[in-house]
Parts: C-alpha cells; structure tokens; sequence
C-alpha cells in the first residue's frame, strides 16, 4: 500500500518521470508485439521447409504442366475465358473454376522459375507466412490480450489441416485468397475508424482480388459488414450512424453486383459432377442426402479439432452416407449445430443489451462539472444513478495530461472493440461481439462449399478450410486469453502454457509427418489407402505402373476394383499393365469394361487398338472401326479436354498409319482431313503434324505440288521449330533432282534447333542415303550426346559403325542400347547379331536365347540361331 502511494506521489510531483515510464511501457510493448509477429511467421516457414524439395504431385502436373495458360503456349487474354485448369469455361468439362488472378501468379512463378517445383512451393511457403502475420494483426484487433493474439497466431501457423493448401501447388488459390481476405478486413478496420474513402476503396479492390483467386473469398463483404454492425458501435464519431449506414449500403451493392457477375457474366458448369467426387449429390433419397450434408461441415469441424486423419481425397465413400436417423453422427450434428446457434444468440443478445444501456462514460463527462461546483469528487453515486467508471477529480484533475499519453499508448498498440470502452458493461458486450465474429469468420467462408445450398465437386477438401481455420484458431486464441486474465496464479498460468505448448508441439509434429506425404505421388497415394481405398489405391497403381512396377501395380489396382467395380480409370490402368507385360489377351477386357464405363474415354479406344493388333495383326478392321470411334469422339463431359484431343489426334495418326501400311493411301488421306476439319484451330503443334503427314503420303502417291503445300502449312503453324523444316527437307529428298534444296532444310532445321536430337538424326538419315555413312556417323554421335538415354539413337550410332565396318565400336554403343532397355528383345537380338558377325558364337547364342525369353516369338532371334544350327529349345 505504501509503494502504490509513494508510486502516487512521484507521478503527481513529476509528470515527465512519468510520461517517460509510460513511454518506456510503450515502446516494450511494441517490442513484444514485433517478437510475436515474427515468432508466428518464422514457425510458419520453418514447418515447411521441408516441401521445397516436394516436386508436382496430383493435381499440380494438370493446374501447371498440363496448363497452357500457365505454360505460356496460350495467349494471355485465354486466362479470361479458361478455368482454373486451362479448359475453357463454355467446355462441357470445365469445373467453373473461374480464378484468372491465381493463374497469372502461377504464370509468372513458372516465367521466373523456369518451371521448377521448388519455386512454387517457395511463394507457397512465404504466402503462408504472410497469412500468419495478417492473423496476428487481425488478432489484435479482436482479442483483448496479448497472450490470446499469439496463441491464435502459432496455432494458425502449425495447424496440420493447412497442409494440403501449402505443400500442394494448386493450394496457391486459397493461400492467395485468405491473404487479400484478411488484407480486406484489415483495410475496413480502418475504414471503421476514420470512415474514409481510401479505405473503403482499399477494402472494395481488396475483395475483388479475392475472389479473382478463390470463389469462396465473395463472404468477405458480408463478414466486414457484419463487423461493421457489431463492432462499429464502439466507434464514437459525429454522424457516425449515418457513415456507418452509408458504408454498409455500398458493401452490399459490390456484393450483389459480384453474386450477379458470378452467376450470370461467368459460366457455370454445363455438366453434374460425377457421382466417385460427390456420391450425396446423385442419391436419390432426399433425407439421406439432408441427413448427409448436414454431418458434412461437423466432419470439417473434426478435422479442425484433431487433424490425425488426412487424405488427398474425399470422395466416394470415404465419408458414409447417413441413411437413417438413428445414426449415431446425427447426434454429433444435432450438438454441433445447438452449441452454434446458442453461443451466436448469446452473443447478439449482449450486443442489443449493450447498445441500449447506458453510457456511463457519456454520463459522467456531463456529472463530473456539476459535481465538482457542488464540491463532490466522485460521480459513482449521484441521484441514484450508479456509475462504473469511477472518476475522481481531484485525481482527474492532476493526472489528466497523462492518462492521455497513456490512452494514446494503447490505442497505438491495439485496437480492439474489447478495449475501446471504459466501462465494464461495454467492455462484456465487446466481449461477446468478438466472439460472433470469430464465429463468422469459422462459418460464413466455408458456407459456399458446404454443399447445402448447391452441390460442388467434391464431398470435403481439406485445402478449403484455410481460410475458415482463421476462425478457429481466433476462437481458441479467445479462449486462452479470457483462461489467461482469470489465471492470477502464476503456476496456473504456466500450467496453461505446457498445455498450449503441448497442442502446439502435437500440431508442429503432424505438420511436418503430413508434409512428408506430399513429397511425391507415391507417399501421398500411400498415405489415403485407409480413408478412401479405391481412389488411393487406383491411383497407385497408375503411379507404380510408370514407374515399370508393374506386379505391385497390378495388385494395386485389383484391389482398388474389389473396393469399388466401376472404376474406369482402375480397369483402364490395368490394361495398360497387361498391355506393358505383353499380356494382350487379359488387357483387352480392361479396356473394354473401361470403355463400357467411360464411354468418352478416347486413350481407351487409341490402346485397345493398338492391343489388338498387337495380339493378331490380322485384325486391321476391327482395330480401324475401333480407332475413327475414338477418333470421332466429341468428349462431352471430359474434364480433361486437353488429354482428350492428344488422345484424338493420336487416333487419326494411328489410323492413317493402320490404312498407309494396307497400301489404303487415298484412305490414309481422308482421314487426316477430317482430323484437320475436326480437331480445334488453336491446337498449331497438333495440326502441323497432321500436315506433316499428309504431306508424306502425298509423296507415295506422287502428288508433289499437294505434298509442298502441306509442308508450307506446316511451316506456318511453327515458323521457328527445325522439326518442320526437316519434314520439308524430307519431302524434298524424295524427289532425286531436289536433293541439293532439300540438304539446304536440313541444314536450316539445325541451324534452329542446334539442341534437338532428332534434327541432327533425320539429317544423318538423308545423308546415309546418299552414301554419306561418315557425314552421317558425326550427326549421329551428336543426336546421341544430346539424348544420352534415348534408345533409337544410341542404336542409330551402333548400326551406323557397322556400316563403316567398325564392329569393336559398334559392339560397345550395341551394348549401351540393351542397357537403356534390358526388358526390349529386339536390343538383345542387335546385340546377339553384332557378336556374331565378331564370331563371338556363345555370347551371341545367349543373347539370341535372351531375347527369346523376353518374347518368345521374335523372328529375327529365331532366324539368325537357326543360321548357326542353334537348337531352339521350348522352354526359352
């Protein structure tokens, strides 16, 4: 007591003393906050270090590789027309994903990156560590203490379920939108204060951004509107109902005008999602698709709470259906959405409480002058009216000049609505507001992909919580800090620290395990067979059977098929396995069964045919009829449009090629036109090979004049590509009086593309022809160094020091060529062929008998050991 006095004694006889302390608090203060800002982000970007060396897994080799808006082949006005993944938004297949501001960020990540991972995952990591800091900031204009701001700050920046946003390249979309999200509600905060047009300007550009990045950002005008009605009344200014009124009219105008543009100017989806990404959409039962949905945003709210479960996907049914009301989740529904409703009224009953009690602080600046003529001192009870402010004016009166510095030093260093009033009544009330609009910023971003009032493509997708999670963690921060200011004891106090220490250290562990999931497609596949067993394990299959494992991808996908049947990517993949390990008799029903399915799946048709034909070349004309059906395909519905027209174009060209070898060359022609007639203008690549070609088989039919037109076409789609100056130069050397002009394209070709293999082993080819075998040899060499683990050319080399009779050297590249392919028979046959003519007998024998083992009906191998009086045994 007697400290406190002395304490008053020294501030009331030295007003700077203490105006200097105060400013000494003030500055500590403000250090402690730096401390905590950077803190937050610097664990945000730590955790995550660990996904620079993650490469583009899943959905990223589509958003980015796959992308031509992103790649840069497409102009830059198609970013306007496409959707998120490069398909245009009047495409029967496009997802409506309409984010052209996300897809130029991409676009310049990949200019200025030159296209590695390791970039994007780079502006992931920093844009998370932003979004760190601005919960921070949005934290202390909400929370009342400091401890409650940092906990929702760290646990924001550890919290696993933001992983799939931050380790997964196509998450940029939400990390950008939070970002301009809680910049706009930053920008309206301080609208609210001054009531300035920049601000609102700010706010409004803001806002748009956001929804430029991510559809779900458009429920940040309705939250700083909320905001502004909750908050905005401990804002005291002149006419500030009216600015208020004003501000909040022009806040809903911009959001209808945005709701309007959304739904009218954009296209939407033409086409239902399919029943694997949202089953609940395509029940037929209306209770059980209610029933259903409504578990669906507890199911979030699980996540939120212990992240332990996490998937890649949610879809089919990795989430159960509830179809009767005696499900044990409709209790968990009933209670989450009881305590929801109860703490939202509780909050907007104490903010009508408060805005029609009394303003005691408005009473006592009227009560303090007549008191102090009356010679009172105190306003606490003054005709019966009982004042919380407690002012006493003699101490009013000699320390006026610092409780201003001081008023100023905390409105400097936070600006929240709980300390903005003196009085304990506005002080509860403020309370309870902040705690609705933690509530707010929880529900409303996540109120678009709930699937309650319209259905989207997915069932739950852990990246979409990012920016609902700000709510959770500002809900727990909230908490800890009104534990923190009850908490006097300081064992309490450091009680209630181990246990956020421990959430946190929990978090930061689950983080960092879950970021490892997301370092290639195999961990994460791996790592969602528990959850969703068809899709993880379908997709595995597909992953290990590029990867040549084709016994564990076999597995894979017969597992997938016993979880669910009707997978038409699972029954087309292992087709392609049968197809890989020359089993054509069992990859034919895949195929089938893939198409049965999928009847616009175009890769199917092009591989069934290709296994036809492969198990009995005498079936041109089944394997032909199966082609133009693919061919002809208009893809409707097909979400990759893209794949699609590679997989047409590819049809064309293998069914011109089909009718070329059956001498049908006139045929082979017209089919090709119709792919120039069919297949869209923009693809140029595409359609110069079909010129290409055409021009080539004019030249079998000796139509020169048609077969340089062709060629001229093709030019003109790649102007700068030596491959088409090297078909031209083709075309030419088929005519014996042009060699000298067609040596001259070659030449171009090279000049152009001094990098691309195949230049320099189309010209060694022109120049073989014209007995030029040591020209040749040079080029070939340099084809090979430019493609060091291409087979073909390591084995043009070898056949062409053959030629020069050079068979120790041939020997050599013979063998580099088996090496790159051991599983290819024909590799072992050349090899077994250049050992022969060295007169190694044996060794040749054995490659001959190796070959055989690999394919058992290679003519060449049983030819060449039938020439040495080999018996050819049985079992080989």
């Amino acid at each position: 007591m007697t400290t406190n006095w002395m304490k008053l004694k020294s501030e009331q006889s030295c007003p700077n003393c203490s105006y200097s302390i105060y400013s000494s608090q003030k500055l500590r203060m403000l250090a402690l906050d730096y401390v905590g800002v950077v803190g937050c982000a610097a664990l945000a970007f730590v955790l995550y270090l660990n996904t620079l060396n993650a490469g583009f897994v899943y959905d990223d080799r589509r958003a980015i590789l796959g992308n031509a808006d992103v790649t840069g082949a497409g102009p830059l006005a198609q970013l306007l027309q496409n959707d998120y993944w490069g398909t245009p938004l009047t495409d029967s297949g496009s997802h409506g994903s309409w984010r052209p501001l996300c897809v130029l960020g991409f676009r310049l990540n990949f200019v200025l990156g030159g296209g590695t991972a390791w970039s994007f995952h780079l502006i992931n990591v920093l844009l998370h560590g932003l979004a760190t800091v601005l919960v921070v900031h949005v934290a202390r204009t909400l929370l009342p203490t400091r401890a409650g701001v940092w906990a929702a700050g760290s646990l924001f920046a550890a919290h696993p379920i933001h992983t799939e946003a931050v380790a997964g390249v196509v998450g940029r979309a939400d990390l950008s939108a939070t970002v301009c999200c809680l910049f706009a509600y930053l920008s309206y905060r301080r609208h609210m204060l001054h009531r300035d047009w920049h601000s609102l300007a700010l706010t409004l550009l803001l806002a748009l951004a956001a929804l430029l990045c991510k559809e779900t950002a458009i429920t940040m005008l309705l939250l700083c509107g909320l905001c502004d009605v909750l908050c905005g009344l401990h804002v005291k200014h002149a006419g500030d109902d009216k600015h208020r009124l004003r501000s909040l009219s022009i806040l809903s105008v911009a959001l209808l005008c945005a709701v309007y543009c959304r739904l009218s100017i954009v296209p939407r989806p033409s086409t239902a999602f399919s029943a694997a990404d949202n089953p609940t959409a395509h029940e037929s039962s209306w209770w059980t698709r209610t029933l259903s949905y409504l578990y669906l945003p507890v199911a979030n709210f699980q996540l939120l709470l212990w992240p332990q479960h996490l998937s890649f996907d949610w879809g089919m049914e990795a989430i159960p259906r509830i179809r009767t009301l005696w499900d044990a989740r409709n209790v968990l529904s009933i209670a989450f959405y009881g305590i929801l409703l109860a703490v939202t009224c509780k909050g907007i009953r104490w903010r009508c409480t408060a805005s029609s009690s009394v303003d005691y602080a408005a009473v006592a600046s009227i009560s303090l002058p007549l008191l102090q003529r009356l010679g009172g001192n105190s306003c606490q009870a003054w005709h019966g009216l009982v004042c919380a402010c407690h002012h006493q004016l003699k101490q009013q009166q000699q320390r006026s000049s610092l409780q201003q510095h001081k008023a100023a030093a905390i409105s400097s260093s936070w600006s929240s609505c709980a300390a903005s009033s003196s009085s304990s009544a506005t002080a509860t009330s403020a309370s309870e507001s902040v705690l609705v609009i933690c509530i707010a910023f929880l529900v409303l971003p996540f109120i678009p992909a709930c699937n309650l009032f319209f259905h989207v493509g997915f069932v739950l997708a852990e990246r979409l919580l990012y920016l609902p999670s700000v709510g959770y963690c500002l809900l727990l921060g909230l908490g800890f800090g009104r534990l923190w200011q009850r908490l006097h004891s300081s064992v309490h106090r450091q009680l209630l620290l181990c246990c956020l220490g421990l959430l946190l250290g929990t978090f930061c562990l689950r983080t960092m395990q879950r970021n490892r999931d997301w370092q290639n497609e195999e961990q994460l596949f791996r790592s969602a067979v528990a959850i969703n067993p068809p899709k993880a394990l379908g997709n595995l299959g597909s992953v290990l059977s590029s990867q040549g494992r084709y016994e564990e991808a076999k597995q894979a996908l017969q597992s997938a098929l016993a979880h669910r049947p009707a997978m038409a990517d699972a029954h087309f993949n292992l087709g392609i396995v049968h197809q890989q390990q020359q089993n054509y008799s069992a990859a034919l029903p895949c195929y089938r069964r893939a198409i049965q399915l999928r009847p616009q799946l175009a890769q199917a048709y092009l591989n069934l045919a290709t296994t036809l034909l492969a198990w009995d070349g005498g079936r041109h004309e089944e394997a032909a009829a199966v082609l133009l059906a693919g061919a002809r395909l208009l893809g409707h519905g097909v979400r990759d449009r893209s794949a699609h027209e590679e997989a047409r174009h590819n049809a064309y060209l293998q069914l011109s090629a089909l009718h070329r070898s059956q001498g049908r060359s006139q045929l082979a022609v017209e089919v090709l036109n119709e792919a120039l007639a069919t297949l869209p203008l923009e693809r140029r690549q595409q359609r110069a090979t079909l010129h290409q070609r055409l021009a080539a088989l004019h030249v079998e039919l000796q139509q020169w004049q048609e077969a340089e037109a062709q060629q001229k076409l093709a030019l003109q789609l790649q102007p700068s590509e030596g491959v088409a100056y090297v078909s031209y130069g083709q075309v030419l050397a088929r005519n014996c009086s042009r060699y000298a002009e067609a040596e001259l394209w070659f030449k171009r070709a090279v000049e152009l593309s001094p990098l691309e293999p195949s230049t320099h082993h189309h010209y060694a080819d022109f120049l073989e022809q014209q007995q030029r075998t040591q020209e040749a040899l040079a080029y070939r060499l340099r084809a090979a160094a430019l493609a060091p683990h291409n087979y073909a050319l390591q084995s043009a080399v070898a056949d062409a020091l053959r030629l020069l009779n050079r068979l120790a050297e041939a020997e050599l590249w013979y063998r580099q060529a088996a090496a790159l392919q051991p599983q290819a028979a024909h590799a072992h046959a050349n090899l077994g062929a250049i050992l022969q003519m060295r007169g190694q007998r044996q060794q040749a024998v054995d490659c001959y008998r190796r070959a055989l083992q690999l394919q058992p009906g290679h003519a060449t191998s049983r030819a060449n050991l039938a020439k040495m009086n080999v018996n050819i045994d049985a079992s080989t």
